[in-house]
């Protein structure tokens, strides 16, 4: 502020000097001249100093976003990438356990596959017994509200009586459960199906004196629910029932059962597996969520049973039923291989949920996804004005999605596999950075040019033959 006052005042000085000198002329007229130069000099350096010197302190905080990333990862990888290029990234050639951001890819094979407005189908046929058989071709949303209109639309069409009720679930033919499902009742543990209904879980609520209700308004008191309750403590509980392959059958001919008492349909009768016969079907029940809105809620709570079922889905529409996980992979390594940035990546799929540890990509990979992926950016969760998805298992911790960025959206990605969860510390900095990067000039000086926070650009085309590291650390 010294040097600026000053040099107002040396240009007040020449000024003066100069009219003085039309009125009064003067063959030593450097003085003039003299001030003015210094005017000039002084007030340059006076605007200058201060952008130097914010460049400066934009570097230092540059440095000290690197150095705190530093400290925050151990063993995982970032990058952040907008208009075709990187702007900031660590560990791009370490292939990492993705966890459920591995969904946006599901997402994205399935919308390419499958479209954003199919809809899973379920058939009902009628024998000259006046028995049902159910043929599932893996609806994931087949809740307790289809259910009961699939009852009032059979009834529509001429069914009153329904005895035995015969379940067919041979459009997926799966010898193993997907890799890294568990053997325990969480619900995130429940095993992929062709016909199953509610999630393949139960939803039940124990009193302190031990009556057992439905957990939910929407569905009814079952047997099952009965059964399975009758050690559990007191409170709300949802129960995974597909460790056994007859429970999770048996739960879902008793919904249909109860549902078709609802709808006055008489008849009774056992509950059987059993094949549907040839023909047409009495009626085809088409699910009430096209592929757009069961993958915008997959994303929402990040459902592993709606993620595997659309995997699977995905390989019996390229490869023809039965549905297997071996068919799921083929899609999505098709997928892949087309596109030539991906084709060249370090990318193993197992499951379509992410709860596989042999899943493993790079970040420069899952930067590529989110790129083909942002025509469905606003499927995915807002956070803080982050449009993000969220990866967690036991030593894992990921983050992927979109900073917004002038009405434009930077792709980043935060793999870690590591005990220590720092990503939102990360995203964090990502953030700011992100944010100080708008605000920053090219400054230049001495032949040199200071680009502040980001540095050089990279092409991530450029850092495709990065991606193809070893596999990393669990």
């Amino acid at each position: 502020m010294a040097l600026l006052k000053e040099s107002l005042n040396l240009l007040q000085a020449a000024t003066f000097v100069n009219k003085w000198r039309h009125t009064e002329p003067n063959n030593h007229s450097f003085g003039a001249h003299g001030l003015l130069f210094a005017a000039i000099v002084i007030l340059l350096i006076t605007l200058i100093n201060p952008l130097q010197a914010q460049a400066g302190k934009e570097i230092s905080s540059s440095v000290d976003r690197e150095r705190q990333l530093e400290l925050l990862i151990k063993n995982g990888a970032y990058g952040v990438s907008g208009d075709d290029a990187l702007h900031g990234s660590t560990n791009l050639d370490l292939s990492l356990i993705p966890a459920s951001v591995i969904k946006i890819l599901t997402g994205l094979v399935a919308f390419e596959e499958l479209g954003p407005e199919n809809r899973f189908r379920t058939e009902f046929f009628i024998d000259a017994g006046n028995n049902l058989y159910i043929k599932g071709y893996g609806d994931p949303f087949l809740i307790s509200e289809e259910v009961e209109q699939i009852m009032i639309s059979l009834k529509k069409s001429g069914c009153q009586t329904i005895n035995d009720i015969y379940l067919d679930d041979s459009s997926h033919r799966l010898a193993t459960m997907a890799d890294g499902v568990g053997n325990s009742l969480n619900p995130y543990d429940v095993a992929s199906s062709a016909l199953a209904v509610n999630f393949n879980t139960i939803n039940v609520r124990v009193d302190p004196n031990g009556t057992v209700h439905s957990g939910e308004p929407q569905t009814p008191l079952l047997p099952m629910m009965t059964r399975v309750a009758e050690n559990l403590p007191p409170g709300l509980h949802r129960i995974n029932v597909s460790l056994n392959q007859t429970d999770s059958l048996q739960l879902t001919g008793q919904l249909f059962r109860s549902f078709q008492e609802q709808a006055g349909l008489g008849g009774k009768g056992a509950i059987l597996r059993g094949r549907a016969p040839a023909g047409k079907p009495l009626y085809i029940h088409y699910s009430s969520k096209t592929l757009n809105e069961l993958i915008e809620g997959l994303m929402r709570y990040s459902n592993n049973f709606i993620a595997n079922q659309i995997f699977l889905q995905i390989g019996a529409k390229r490869f023809g039923y039965p549905a297997t996980w071996e068919k799921g992979r083929r899609a999505v390594r098709d997928f892949i291989e087309k596109d030539p940035e991906l084709a060249e990546a370090a990318i193993r799929i197992e499951e379509g949920s992410g709860l596989s540890r042999k899943n493993r990509l790079t970040v420069p990979a899952m930067l590529r996804i989110l790129e083909l992926f942002k025509p469905h950016a606003r499927l995915l969760p807002e956070k803080d004005g982050i449009l993000l998805k969220s990866g967690t298992l036991t030593g894992v911790y990921s983050y992927a999605g979109y900073l917004r960025k002038n009405d434009k959206l930077a792709s980043f990605a935060i793999i870690l596999n590591q005990n220590r969860n720092t990503r939102d510390a990360i995203l964090k900095i990502l953030r700011e950075t992100a944010e100080s990067a708008e605000k920053t000039r090219t400054v230049r000086g001495n032949g040199s040019e200071v680009r502040g926070e980001t540095g050089s650009r990279f092409k991530i085309k450029d850092l495709r033959t990065a991606a193809g590291g070893d596999d990393g650390v669990e």
